[in-house]
């Protein structure tokens, strides 16, 4: 995205990508980090987090995360020192950025947790900008891989 942000703005992303349990949009039960930098490999991570909340069976026939797989797992608020330097310092990358970075500033806040304000980009709305929904049938983010011939 020529022009977007400054070439030398970021030495790093993090792609990221959360579950929700249930339809309020204020906890998490996955989420799934890519840090990339100028130095080696990628760092993927992902974890199950109990939310603690309730969960819906709408939402656990989508991502098929169910309360007993979090049952033993850390919540945010354990977990947040160990992942909160992938979100600092860097450009955030989501596919519905709009969906998972308020979702995570809502489970910090019920966490009693600070966020700051992050610099992110969203592919789906940059793949609904650049890229025409006819091109691969849809913009969800398997359809659009297939079509550009990503690894998802």
């Amino acid at each position: 995205m020529p022009g977007l942000f400054e070439r030398d703005e970021f030495d790093a992303f993090t792609a990221v990508d959360v579950e929700t349990p249930n339809r309020y949009s204020r906890s998490i039960c996955s989420i799934g980090i890519v840090r990339v930098d100028g130095e080696g490999e990628p760092v993927r991570l992902h974890y199950l987090v109990n939310p603690c909340d309730d969960f819906d069976a709408a939402n656990i026939a989508i991502q098929g995360i169910r309360p007993e797989d979090v049952e033993g797992e850390p919540g945010l608020n354990a977990l947040w020192p160990a992942i909160e330097p992938y979100f600092t310092d860097c450009l955030l990358i989501a596919h519905n950025a709009l969906f998972d970075l308020p979702v995570i500033r809502k489970a910090l806040l019920r966490e009693d947790l600070y966020a700051e304000n992050w610099r992110y980009i969203c592919t789906l709305e940059q793949s609904r900008k650049h890229i025409p929904k006819s091109a691969f049938g849809s913009h969800r983010l398997n359809d659009l891989c297939a079509g550009l011939d990503i690894p998802l």
